[in-house]
């Protein structure tokens, strides 16, 4: 199997223009990527790298399947042929949406966890603090960022599966996880709110973490919900802005892991030039909390993916 192509490199210092860039075409030249285009009828343009991003982000719009703005639990799903459904799963792994299998690194400043739905928001957590319990990782802080969008039908009745007492929002969900697996007390030792956000802290004693925060990040859109952009700016705002020596572990999970890397590092890697690393789940905790997705979501975050790295070639 061919290896998956690295994410955009960003080290403390902040991202370098050329190698982010370079990074950039070799995916959005890719012989994969121009196969994948292929079938489902496009052409991956020759021409300098902006006018290629832009020309594949236009035709990336036969992979919205969310409509826009639905949810990613509500993409709809398009069955293919098993060949061709094959072809394009190998096709996008090699493409890379899910990172390197790990941490490169023993020690960070800060862990950010992005937000979710109640089992992505557990296991990322979950995930999260195994690796600064456990995995052999430092940080001062870790930080699980959501949102104050409220969780639907499906979320409560797999909170109530799972034995969870209910939540009310994204952010909600994140404390459950963080507290769960943190081990962390019920009452914070500080807390904090504003109009449309609420952030609480934990000063812990032990190795691994020294502050443990939970942000609920205020919208930039309402009344639509905070996105992932909110969330991160909201945690340079709220928890700290890194600096340029500061190096940031970002947890979320495949095949989210390239598109939320490119928005690191163009909102918090370019503003403060601290160095941003992306992982998702390792393979246990895909056992435990992944969920079988099918083509067409792959599809749509390989659409997220150009957007995204359109987006920080642009801000470079």
């Amino acid at each position: 199997m061919t290896n998956p192509i690295p994410l955009p490199p960003c080290d403390p210092g902040g991202p370098r223009a050329e190698a982010v860039a370079a990074s950039i075409n070799d995916w959005v030249t890719s012989p994969e990527l121009a196969e994948l285009v292929k079938h489902f009828g496009g052409v991956v343009p020759a021409g300098p790298l902006a006018s290629v991003l832009d020309r594949v982000a236009e035709f990336s719009q036969v992979w919205d399947f969310r409509g826009g703005t639905k949810e990613r639990f509500d993409t709809e799903r398009v069955y293919y042929d098993a060949d061709l459904d094959g072809r394009v799963r190998s096709l996008i792994r090699t493409l890379g949406l899910g990172g390197s299998p790990g941490p490169a690194h023993p020690a960070y400043d800060h862990v950010v966890v992005l937000g979710g739905g109640i089992r992505v928001s557990l296991g990322r957590s979950g995930y999260a603090a195994e690796l600064v319990t456990g995995g052999g990782v430092t940080a001062r802080t870790v930080a699980g960022l959501g949102s104050l969008r409220h969780r639907d039908d499906r979320e409560y009745r797999e909170g109530l599966r799972l034995g969870l007492d209910p939540v009310e929002t994204e952010a909600d969900m994140m404390l459950v996880g963080l507290r769960k697996f943190l081990g962390l007390p019920a009452e914070p030792t500080a807390e904090r709110a504003g109009d449309g956000w609420w952030h609480r802290s934990w000063t812990v004693d032990r190795p691994g973490v020294a502050e443990v925060h939970v942000l609920a990040a205020a919208s930039s859109r309402p009344p639509l919900r905070a996105n992932t952009a909110d969330t991160f700016l909201g945690w340079a705002e709220h928890v700290g802005a890194p600096v340029p020596t500061d190096r940031l572990l970002v947890v979320t999970n495949d095949p989210y892991v390239r598109h939320q890397h490119c928005d690191a590092v163009r909102l918090l890697g370019k503003r403060y030039g601290c160095g941003i690393e992306t992982v998702g789940y390792d393979d246990a905790t895909m056992r435990e909390w992944g969920r079988p997705l099918a083509t067409t979501e792959l599809l749509q975050e390989v659409r997220s993916s150009i957007l995204a790295m359109r987006n920080l070639f642009q801000a470079l």
